[in-house]
């Protein structure tokens, strides 16, 4: 089982540097194009390019907003969202990652809902225009956020089991059971807020999900916030695999 490793614990680091370090450990890294490792830049496109590793890509999450209950913010966030995506496809990524958005005010809960629909029907279609894996990952518990549960029609879109997420939620064994899963982000906490903890050090049952990793035969990442912890779940591993 090949465990790929997310940028994020090397944002500090330019994405030519994160990418190096990944290599050391892993054939698989998954792109969090943000800040210095946006994929919108060319620079960093000729980075990824520049080495023989299997790539996932975190796609855009600051001001992106698919359930925008404002047409012309949610229309610019699909838009933002096709350009990293056609970015991620010329650097031979398998899939791309996607939020499925939020809302900040309660009662426009089903209007954003709508919105999230229509903007999960817009991207299912550059699945195949494209060439590219689309996956919607499942958020963690909060009021403001969506996709708590399995209850999202993703129109042919995969499932990214986010295990953390779905653990604050005490969804995991739902999550676990979709045929819609694809790709998995791997970190530990103890149900009570999203903390990216290490493997181990939190309250998760990894059995299940590394067992549902190798039946499927699908990709999966550590996603940790620090180079430390990444090291801590990677140790972690060995003796669960």
């Amino acid at each position: 089982m090949n465990i790929g490793i997310s940028t994020w614990a090397y944002q500090d680091q330019p994405l030519n540097e994160a990418l190096r370090r990944i290599s050391e450990l892993s054939s698989h890294a998954e792109i969090l194009c943000e800040a210095g490792h946006s994929l919108l830049d060319r620079e960093n496109r000729d980075a990824a390019e520049s080495f023989d590793l299997n790539y996932t890509v975190h796609g855009l999450v600051t001001d992106v907003n698919i359930a925008s209950i404002y047409p012309g913010l949610r229309r610019e966030s699909v838009a933002l969202h096709r350009q990293a995506i056609e970015a991620s496809v010329s650097i031979g990524a398998g899939l791309y990652v996607i939020h499925p958005g939020f809302t900040s005010w309660g009662h426009y809960r089903s209007q954003a809902l709508e919105a999230l629909k229509t903007s999960i029907a817009e991207l299912s279609l550059m699945q195949e225009e494209l060439g590219i894996r689309l996956a919607v990952e499942n958020m963690p518990r909060s009021d403001w956020l969506f996709f708590h549960r399995p209850d999202l029609d993703l129109q042919g879109m995969g499932l990214v089991l986010d295990v953390g997420h779905a653990h604050t939620c005490g969804t995991l064994p739902e999550f676990l059971n979709c045929e819609e899963l694809a790709h998995v982000h791997l970190h530990d906490n103890s149900g009570k807020s999203d903390d990216h903890l290490p493997l181990g050090q939190g309250g998760i049952d990894f059995s299940p999900v590394l067992e549902a990793i190798g039946k499927m035969d699908i990709s999966a990442v550590l996603e940790h916030k620090t180079e430390d912890a990444l090291h801590e779940s990677l140790q972690a591993l060995q003796q669960m695999v």
